[in-house]
């Protein structure tokens, strides 16, 4: 299970912006700045909606860019929503992520730093780039503020994560510690970097070595002066180049994993050799009397359960980690993992097969795929059998009957519901909330202004994603008493991985076993009703509602189908299925959770699509 992340977390509406480029300069020989502005910098109203202004309180934020395709005038465009964006169906944007170096809202000006190199489309358009032109922005969605509780900072990237290491260094408070190892292609490609930080720079120089060929800043990290204390370490660069660097951080000098923050932004390609014209139109049509794809290994392959459980079991007991690490042998994973020694050398053999591992004369190592499980932050947690997502995904195992009874069909090995398992189980319960939490931090910023909490005096929260939502309340209106009630392993959670330490001790922690305690004129249920069957969600929405004194406000946030029916989105249908062979809910219409406030003896005062597919709705006692 992770911990409180040492950067804290702020979420965003996603907006699309117009801008106008106002100056374009060289930072150097190798990094162009470009300089946007324009009205839609601050709030504007597009399409009937109202937008926020642009917000970037990170570093290493980043905004995508939108290009134009060869050949075409103009760049593909999402539509807008509420607080994201409607990808086209049709087309494929042309996008790119890139860092602000510089945000000045008084100025109403943003700055842009590319790197110069050929080939490249955000490249190309930088070196063409001149005032007056106009380009298209969205984001940042979110930003991850400077550490909390680390004696010294280790910075690490190439030319690609310069911006974000610039910006930092001009950020970080005075004092900070600070030891910064930079990569670029050439000494004139340097840069002044202004801090207050007790910051020690090294530039690490390619001299024309292609980049993202060298280990150069690998070497560098291994061979500095390992300072004391707590660090924590942040790098960002080419995705191949940092693998020896994050094992380096987690293997010899044991830096725990939430720790660390390490970003692939790009990935180095070999140029592909030319290929004979005979080939090339080869290619162009199949050849005749190609294979098509056998019927009967696709219907093998769609149905076969075991490589995703193989390896999910490798994941939970530790497998994974203990090969990346650099253990090599049968008996000596069997003995650090704990686990039967015969069943594991056929588990390693199937892992080999599946090519998650490779066995060779110095023992087992992980494949690429293997490394992804890894690298990617979340996937030995989402993996991991013990945890929620896990437990969601075995949930299908009772679809059959859910399919014929419209009830939760789903048993833990136990043989209790997966509702009961969470309550009694506190790992696992954790895991689901912080789940729910994590996703409520999306929804926040609507929940935020989609109601008038200038006016409210307190407000008491309950439900799966209470925790974000209180913190984000109170951060923006102090004035605001916050309680959250729920039973006190999830108060647990909330306190020790949910809510920042800035906002820690203004929400007020109530344990309970059932509805929200009486005492403040309004309450706020955050996703409640999403793991609980409609008899359920009528009980306690119904009880839940009898704590609100006459004349307060009940509130209801939860997500929503679109449509009447299941929509055709494929995660969207995914995760109803989950939901209602867990639980017996799934993802119900406005129509569904206005029934539900009905059979509770309420009425809809008003309801307000707060974006990210969630409703925000004011319920009162029917008259």
């Amino acid at each position: 299970m992770s911990t409180r992340n040492p950067r804290s977390v702020v979420t965003f509406p996603i907006v699309l912006r117009e801008l106008t480029v106002l100056r374009v300069a060289d930072v150097t020989p190798g990094m162009r700045r470009v300089t946007l502005g324009g009205p839609q910098l601050g709030a504007f109203r597009k399409d009937g909606l109202d937008l926020p202004e642009l917000s970037s309180e990170g570093f290493d934020d980043h905004v995508k860019f939108f290009f134009a395709e060869d050949g075409a005038d103009a760049p593909v465009l999402p539509g807008q929503n509420v607080s994201s964006l409607d990808w086209p169906a049709d087309a494929r944007p042309l996008t790119k992520d890139y860092t602000p170096v510089r945000y000045d809202p008084q100025a109403g000006e943003i700055d842009f730093d590319f790197v110069n190199h050929a080939g490249g489309v955000a490249s190309a358009w930088a070196q063409a780039a001149e005032p007056g032109d106009v380009t298209w922005i969205a984001g940042p969605k979110m930003s991850h503020r400077h550490p909390e509780g680390a004696d010294w900072l280790l910075v690490i990237g190439d030319e690609t994560a310069l911006p974000a290491i610039g910006r930092w260094l001009a950020e970080m408070p005075e004092g900070t510690r600070a030891r910064v190892f930079v990569e670029v292609g050439e000494d004139s490609h340097r840069q002044d970097l202004p801090t207050r930080a007790d910051a020690e720079i090294t530039w690490v120089v390619r001299h024309g070595a292609p980049a993202g060929s060298t280990d150069l800043l690998e070497q560098a990290v291994r061979g500095m002066e390992w300072l004391p204390g707590t660090v924590f370490a942040w790098a960002a660069g080419e995705a191949v180049a940092l693998k020896g660097i994050r094992r380096h951080l987690a293997v010899d000098r044991k830096v725990p994993r939430e720790q660390t923050h390490i970003t692939g932004y790009w990935r180095r390609t070999d140029p592909p050799a030319a290929a004979p014209a005979a080939a090339v139109a080869a290619e162009a049509e199949p050849a005749e009397g190609a294979e098509e794809v056998d019927p009967h290994e696709r219907l093998h392959e769609l149905t076969d359960l075991a490589p995703g459980l193989a390896i999910r079991a490798a994941v939970t007991v530790g497998l994974v980690d203990l090969v990346w690490q650099g253990v090599r042998t049968a008996a000596e994973l069997a003995d650090r993992s704990g686990t039967d020694p015969r069943t594991l050398t056929a588990l390693l053999a199937y892992l080999v097969e599946l090519e998650v591992f490779s066995a060779g004369p110095d023992g087992y190592r992980l494949t690429p795929v293997g490394e992804e499980l890894v690298e990617d932050d979340h996937s030995l947690e989402e993996y991991d059998l013990r945890g929620a997502h896990a437990a969601l995904d075995l949930s299908l195992s009772g679809l059959h009957e859910t399919l014929r009874t419209g009830r939760a069909g789903f048993r833990t090995a136990s043989g209790a519901p997966l509702a009961v398992a969470l309550a009694a189980d506190e790992r696992l319960g954790a895991s689901a909330r912080e789940a729910v939490e994590d996703e409520a931090l999306w929804i926040a910023p609507g929940v935020r202004t989609g109601y008038d909490w200038a006016a409210a005096e307190s407000v008491t929260l309950a439900g799966g994603g209470a925790g974000a939502v209180a913190g984000t309340l109170a951060a923006a209106f102090p004035a605001l008493r916050v309680r959250v009630a729920a039973l006190p392993s999830a108060l647990r959670t909330v306190a020790d991985r949910v809510l920042d330490s800035a906002v820690l001790d203004r929400v007020q922690l109530v344990p309970t076993s059932g509805p929200v305690p009486a005492g403040d004129r309004t309450v706020l249920l955050v996703r409640l009703l999403e793991q609980l069957a409609d008899e359920d969600a009528v009980l306690a929405l119904s009880e839940n509602a009898a704590a609100v004194p006459e004349g307060g406000a009940l509130l209801l946030v939860e997500q929503v189908e679109e449509a009447d029916g299941i929509a055709l989105d494929t995660e969207a249908a995914l995760h109803h299925l989950r939901l209602k062979a867990a639980f017996g809910s799934g993802v119900r219409t406005e129509r569904d959770f206005e029934r539900i406030a009905a059979l509770a003896g309420l009425r809809v005062a008003s309801r307000r699509d707060i974006g990210w597919d969630h409703r925000l709705w004011e319920l009162s006692p029917a008259r």
